[in-house]
């Protein structure tokens, strides 16, 4: 559940930063298009980065090595 949850946030923070581009800071079609890319970058790179720590918990490469209590 809580994978979700935190993509819908990423997701909204996309959606989010796409409208106060087009509201806020309009400077023309390619000037917009262009800082629509970067915003969407920006917010895919994090989401990306966010996915593959929160994924690698699940099943990590390196197991934890257990001795015996006599060793």
């Amino acid at each position: 559940m809580g994978f979700f949850v935190i993509s819908l946030y990423y997701l909204l923070t996309a959606l989010v930063g796409s409208l106060l581009i087009n509201f806020c800071y309009n400077r023309g079609k390619s000037t917009n298009m262009l800082h629509m890319v970067l915003v969407n970058t920006g917010v895919i790179s994090c989401w990306l980065m966010w996915a593959i720590v929160w994924l690698s918990q699940w099943k990590p490469l390196i197991n934890p090595v257990l001795k015996a209590e006599g060793e």
